[in-house]
């Protein structure tokens, strides 16, 4: 799966943090399922048991599969454009936004004093 094997590392020991959920069952069972990766779920008779197998399900799992990082360029023209800014100064040359501006702040006051 690495797409420039040429550049392959050999793999290293790391510890990865997971968090397990334990849930019981009516007939007293546990089930024992990994809260990062859904699809991982066992059920066994005790706590313990359940949390072991979970373990290996969780290696076998990780030993199939690689996480590699992916870096999207994001055009320039989507990271700065401002759709509202077509609209700014729409209403500079309207001769009654001035009054419309002064009703509004006069409605907010009154709002304030109440």
């Amino acid at each position: 799966m690495n797409p420039n094997p040429s550049t392959a590392t050999p793999p290293q020991s790391t510890t990865l943090t997971l968090h397990i959920l334990l849930e019981r069952t009516e007939v007293g069972k546990t089930i024992a399922s990994i809260l990062e990766l859904p699809n991982c779920s066992v059920e066994e008779p005790t706590d313990e048991q359940a949390i072991e197998s979970l373990k290996k399900m969780v290696a076998s799992h990780l030993e199939k599969i690689e996480v590699i990082p992916l870096k999207i360029e994001i055009p320039q023209s989507q990271q700065t454009e401002k759709p509202w800014m077509k609209f700014a100064g729409v209403f500079k040359d309207d001769p009654d936004f001035d009054e419309i501006v002064e009703e509004l702040r006069a409605e907010r006051n009154l709002m304030d004093d109440e």
